[in-house]
């Protein structure tokens, strides 16, 4: 009896056993496109990149974690008053503490990147050490504007806020297949979600 030739035209689903490798294949293809741009100013690539990459899908910055701008509300002033009873002018300790504030603000600063394989919010001060909270493309299965449905799981945070932004919600398996959600305050939520979905979050 022949057997039954496989249909060139629609690709096999990879194993199970192969998701890992493949969500690992998209992290890494997803970084060198990323890396080869600068951190922050994402339409220009990096002096050092030799071969024009693809654009990135999107990017915007995000304020750093409220953690660390609770902590920095009450270390700055601590810092000021440690500094003044210590003889040091009052200018001087003001003004130094703000300064290591905005210092640490910047270096926290996260930068919520789109490309052609994945979403990554990298932390500007690490960002050539590691990508945080990576999903591949593959992984996204919807993305909300505004409050997420009550049937999604529960979501989590990334990054802050600024005025003039809109919540933004995605649904996304992980590696083992479970179903997760976040959302993020985005300036140009369609953009945002064209960029995830590839198609219009009204289609």
């Amino acid at each position: 009896m022949a057997q039954r030739r496989p249909n060139p035209g629609k690709p096999s689903a990879p194993p199970p056993s192969d998701g890992r490798q493949r969500w690992a294949a998209e992290r890494d293809a997803h970084l060198r496109q990323a890396n080869a741009f600068s951190v922050w100013f994402p339409s220009r690539t990096r002096r050092s990149t030799t071969k024009l990459p693809a654009a990135l899908r999107y990017a915007q910055h995000l304020p750093a974690s409220r953690t660390v701008r609770g902590l920095l509300l009450l270390g700055a002033p601590g810092y000021a008053a440690l500094q003044l009873s210590q003889g040091a002018a009052v200018g001087r300790a003001i003004g130094f503490a703000a300064l290591l504030a905005v210092v640490i603000l910047a270096a926290s600063t996260y930068r919520l990147t789109v490309t052609n394989h994945g979403i990554s919010f990298d932390i500007a001060g690490l960002r050539q050490a590691s990508s945080f909270a990576f999903v591949p493309l593959y992984a996204v299965r919807d993305v909300r504007v505004g409050r997420h449905p009550e049937e999604w799981p529960k979501t989590s945070l990334k990054g802050g806020w600024w005025p003039g932004r809109r919540r933004a919600n995605i649904l996304h398996v992980d590696q083992a297949g479970a179903t997760q959600a976040f959302y993020v305050w985005v300036s140009n939520p369609e953009p945002f979600g064209t960029a995830l979905l590839g198609r219009p979050m009204t289609d």
